[in-house]
């Protein structure tokens, strides 16, 4: 029973179903061509033409609290054309695109698997950034070598006033505060730290079916910014934070310990001239990493995995043209299993590679008509791995079109972008058990071609209709085929058990905000499609991808009620997701042998869920360093609803069985102190 432990406890260290899957800044507006138009309340979701969307995280403040914490990237998933997996999730879904698809960014360095606690929590502390803004697909030629969408954060720049001020949250699970200290009359220094403690009063939430896990995890933001005089602005910012983790499984002698993080410092440098000459540049790194370690009565399985950028981006923007370029080297540990056993040794080196990407862009934006603003872009690449050279060159082109008063407007997006990096594993939830690849050998680039229509119209009275429809061409896909049963092998490699295909993404969606009066919030329906072909001869025709999600109708409310209670609901409801389910499955000779059905032709039962939320001001009167402070109650899943984390293949004393795993049943209230100064 040791090697069928340690692939089991590996499985369930994760807490989701991976055998079942098997596989799978913004600191220049040019004004003169983009339109954002809102009303001037601070807490709300903006806008704009082409269909990209603005958030005020202080909305944060106000909005339901999964355990003590509004994470912004969980609430970027109930904005239209942005699939929520469920829970146990961290991945995002922009316009049916992989995870790995979307870049994740802080003034334009990215960060990768920047989730905690399996996509509850992401690294993001809302209060130290200021604002979250989405972009669904690739418009300029300024947007990364991504063949989805971008989600940039910014954090605090601004100093209100000379005296220091934050905010500081004390939750049932974690505490988190901020500080913003103004340093001199032209330096601001903000300073962000949050520590979970979650077994301490939620052990039995984080037990399930016999296993037991242990779970703690920080974040830390460290952003200094100099105002050298009217033109000129220096800011570094920095980033680290880590998750650890140690599973029990109750019906063996085992330990499986995991620890996982990311880190990322950055210096900018941006020129705000004269006559709209505007000039940025950023020298960055970011690090990712998962070390995963099991111990079952003296036999080790390790997989470790990493992914280092150091980078330089450099832009240009003059009256409409804009000219920038790239440079990335990339450091890879690709995880491979290391077992020693008495069964079984594998090799003990871990493979590793580097690569270098270059890019270089143009665009030019200009009215052709009145009325009509054109925007034209051109991004060359050179992708450099294991003596290899790849080359590409990608168009696109971006047409608005403003009515009279600017109340209404209509834009179409067409668009080629490559992608250098591949994201693999054996789950596909965006978790630390997935790591990063370059293109190499039979693993060609990724490429997509696009287009997307969008349209804005602003009713009154707050209220703007936003919709959009897209389709999406996607090239040299691949996916994990397997399970981590395959990791007992003395051969294992990773490339035999990845398929490479094509695919397309087509739907579109439809968003209501209000952005003034008591109540402010959006209501969201989208439609996607997420359809994958792969090149072997048992698998003929289309699939459809793991995350695809039919059908999602999200809403999000706030409501000032102009006294101590605000309340705050948001509710979801969509369409599973696909698996793969077994035919059937037996052990001989100590080893699961497992004969799958068609891939992804089974779904997960539809998705509900509700949540609710109360802030209750402590009123203060003439207190000269605390401003507010008030307690946060919130109700996740008010309904009681069972849904489906997903199935899995699981062992219990002297047998085993696959069956749905299900999340909570019960709701799962909190409450958290917030004081602000």
């Amino acid at each position: 029973m040791k090697r069928l432990s340690v692939i089991l406890l590996f499985i369930s260290t994760h807490l989701f179903p991976v055998s079942a899957q098997q596989g799978t800044g913004e600191l220049s507006v040019l004004l003169d061509t983009v339109t954002v138009k809102a009303a001037a309340e601070s807490n709300t979701v903006k806008t704009s033409s082409d269909g990209s969307v603005n958030m005020n995280l202080k909305i944060m403040e106000m909005l339901p609290k999964m355990m003590g914490n509004a994470d912004p990237i969980t609430y970027s998933k109930l904005l239209p054309g942005v699939q929520s997996t469920g829970e146990y999730s961290g991945s995002l879904h922009i316009n049916g695109s992989e995870n790995s698809h979307n870049m994740i960014s802080v003034l334009d360095v990215p960060l990768y698997n920047v989730n905690h606690l399996f996509g509850f929590f992401s690294a993001f502390i809302p209060t130290h950034y200021s604002s979250m803004s989405l972009q669904r697909t690739p418009q300029m030629a300024g947007s990364p070598n991504r063949l989805g969408g971008e989600l940039k954060f910014r954090p605090y720049t601004e100093r209100e006033g000379d005296r220091a001020s934050g905010d500081i949250t004390v939750g049932l699970l974690s505490s988190q505060g901020t500080v913003k200290v103004p340093m001199g009359k032209k330096s601001l220094l903000t300073a962000s730290l949050r520590s979970a403690y979650i077994n301490l009063l939620y052990s039995k939430w984080m037990e399930l079916e016999n296993s037991t896990l242990h779970y703690s995890f920080f974040d830390s933001n460290l952003t200094w910014t100099c105002n050298l005089n009217d033109y000129n602005v220096i800011m570094a910012d920095a980033y680290w934070g880590r998750d650890n983790s140690a599973f029990f499984e109750n019906s063996f002698i085992t330990d499986a310990k995991s620890s996982w993080g990311n880190d990322a410092e950055s210096v900018h440098w941006i020129h705000a001239g004269k006559k709209g000459l505007n000039v940025k540049q950023t020298l960055y790194r970011s690090n990712s990493f998962a070390h995963l370690h099991m111990i079952h009565d003296g036999g080790n399985l390790k997989a470790p995995s990493s992914i280092t950028d150091l980078g330089y981006k450099g832009s240009l923007e003059w009256k409409g043209l804009t000219l920038g370029a790239e440079s990335m080297y990339h450091d890879f540990v690709l995880q491979s299993p290391v077992i020693d056993d008495s069964y079984i040794v594998t090799a003990t080196e871990t493979p590793r590679s580097n690569a270098w990407e270059h890019s270089v862009y143009s665009d030019y934006s200009f009215f052709l008509l009145d009325h009509l603003n054109v925007r034209l872009g051109l991004r060359g690449d050179m992708f450099v791995c294991q003596g290899k050279r790849y080359t590409s060159a990608d168009p696109s082109f971006l047409a608005t079109y403003y009515s009279r008063d600017n109340d209404w407007s209509l834009s179409l997006s067409l668009s080629q972008r490559h992608q250098f990096l591949f994201q693999t594993g054996i789950t596909g939830l965006g978790l630390p058990s997935e790591f990063w690849m370059p293109a190499h050998g039979d693993f060609k680039p990724q490429y997509m071609r696009g287009v997307t229509m969008s349209g804005m119209v602003e009713i009154g009275n707050g209220l703007t209709l936003n919709s959009s429809v897209y389709y999406k061409k996607l090239y040299n896909q691949i996916e994990y085929y397997g399970s981590i049963i395959d990791f007992i092998t003395t051969d294992y490699n990773i490339e035999d058990h990845l398929i490479k295909g094509d695919g397309f993404n087509y739907g579109f969606d439809v968003m209501l905000s209000k952005s003034s009066g008591r109540l402010t919030g959006w209501l969201g329906y989208s439609f996607g499609r997420a359809l994958r072909s792969f090149d072997r001869e048992d698998m003929t025709g289309y699939y459809h991808a793991s995350h695809e999600r039919i059908h999602e109708l999200d809403m999000v409310a706030v409501y000032k009620t102009g006294k101590r209670w605000e309340p705050s609901l948001v509710f979801v409801a969509a369409s599973g997701t696909p698996f793969t389910a077994p035919e059937y499955f037996y052990m001989i000779d100590r080893k699961i042998l497992v004969r799958y059905g068609d891939f992804n032709a089974q779904r997960t039962r539809p998705y509900i869920r509700l949540d609710l939320s109360f802030n209750y001001d402590l009123k203060l009167r003439n207190d000269r360093f605390i401003k507010s402070h008030g307690l946060n109650l919130s109700i996740y899943n008010v309904l009681f609803r069972d849904n489906d984390l997903g199935y899995r293949l699981k062992v219990y004393e002297d047998s085993f069985y696959y069956h749905n795993i299900m999340f909570l049943g019960f709701a799962l209230p909190s409450v958290s102190y917030y004081c602000k100064f």
